[in-house]
């Protein structure tokens, strides 16, 4: 039996994955070594030392010359080298908060050939998990790894906490955890990492709008609000990131004419096929909407979507009296509104909720939503 582990640095092998570099486990242990292009053969009779020796030298160069590994290649080379002996691969979590590593995770593991995958929780905290494997290190591995961090990681522990290559505490972790995915849920949970930017589009419903309780609970009640201040013929709604349409759908249902706006391509074509009746689609943004591409309503609804940084002042370019604005309590706080709007109403439309998610492989809090109704003064 083969251990084959596939991480982006070298100091990911120890960070992640030492209790599978242990060699008290008996098994040859295959490093991959993605941005250095490095391939390693571990006999099962090295020790730690020796095992951590080849980590520490591939540290001391900068890696510039080499040629990384592309997801697909470090699979092929997987394949040559275990040949025929049974293998497992280890990798990094689709779900870990460093972008680049959960890349990597997800796109490994689509293509490695035979071989199980088992992925590293890593740098997942968000969320609390369902594991397959915990591994609680004895305390020469626990000194080794903080050996090995102080030895040869200096310069990664003086970045600040947001750099992806940072070490802070929660990174160099006594336990670690693994657990085994399929590909429909590795690609949820690099969704659900993914909220804020357009890879949570590479699967269909990503927040489970369609199956979640607290979700479907917060947009029925997001459209009884609506519905309580604002008649269906006092003209047509906007509606503002309308993502695959599971507002949209109630808004009409309850016989409102909807313009919906979404700008991420991919949600538009399933927003498109998925809506039906007095519904205008368009892939305008927040700041289209407030400047070539102004559509007139009797109220604009941003629902969910002021997540992004976007200049609130713009909001008085809305050809509108009315804007409904609904988000996480603590965040929603921190908004600055123009002068030019007063806010006539402000309710919690559901209360934070602790949920699964992803088929339940993990689980976690989701923090409320709050609206408030604007009006122009």
């Amino acid at each position: 039996m083969i251990d084959v582990v596939a991480v982006l640095r070298p100091e990911d092998v120890v960070i992640d994955f030492l209790s599978v570099l242990d060699p008290g486990s008996g098994r040859e242990t295959h490093l991959v070594i993605a941005d250095r292009g490095a391939y390693l053969r571990l006999p099962a009779g090295v020790p730690l030392a020796g095992r951590l020796a080849p980590l520490a030298e591939l540290l001391q160069t900068s890696g510039e010359g080499a040629k990384p590994f592309s997801p697909e290649s470090a699979a092929d080379a997987i394949a040559l080298e275990t040949g025929d002996v049974a293998a497992t691969v280890w990798t990094h979590s689709p779900a870990d908060a460093r972008e680049r590593r959960g890349q990597w995770g997800l796109d490994l593991a689509a293509a490695v050939r035979r071989a199980p995958v088992r992925h590293a929780v890593g740098d997942a905290l968000l969320f609390q998990w369902r594991t397959e494997l915990d591994v609680q290190l004895d305390q020469p591995l626990i000194d080794a790894k903080l050996d090995f961090v102080n030895t040869h990681c200096a310069d990664l522990l003086q970045l600040g906490e947001d750099d992806d290559d940072a070490l802070p505490t929660r990174r160099i972790q006594s336990v670690e955890r693994f657990f085994d995915s399929d590909p429909d849920e590795r690609a949820r949970l690099f969704a659900l990492m993914s909220s804020l930017s357009s890879n949570a589009a590479i699967v269909e419903d990503p927040w489970e709008f369609a199956t979640s309780q607290y979700e479907i609970e917060r947009l029925d009640a997001t459209a009884d609000w609506v519905r309580g201040h604002l008649d269906p013929v006092a003209g047509r709604v906007i509606e503002l990131g309308a993502c695959e349409g599971a507002l949209t759908r109630r808004l009409l249902r309850d016989g409102y004419s909807v313009d919906a706006t979404e700008p991420n391509q991919t949600f538009l074509a399933r927003l498109r096929a998925g809506v039906d009746g007095d519904v205008r689609i368009h892939r305008h943004s927040f700041e289209e909407l407030t400047t070539t591409r102004r559509l007139t309503g009797s109220a604009y609804l941003l629902i969910e979507m002021l997540y992004y940084g976007q200049n609130l002042t713009l909001l008085d370019r809305f050809p509108t009296d009315r804007v409904f604005v609904s988000m996480e309590p603590e965040k929603l706080a921190r908004q600055n509104w123009s002068s030019s709007w007063s806010i006539e109403e402000e309710l919690d439309l559901v209360l934070p909720r602790i949920e699964p998610v992803a088929g339940g492989r993990a689980y976690l809090r989701k923090r409320g939503s709050r609206g408030i109704l604007l009006r122009r003064r």
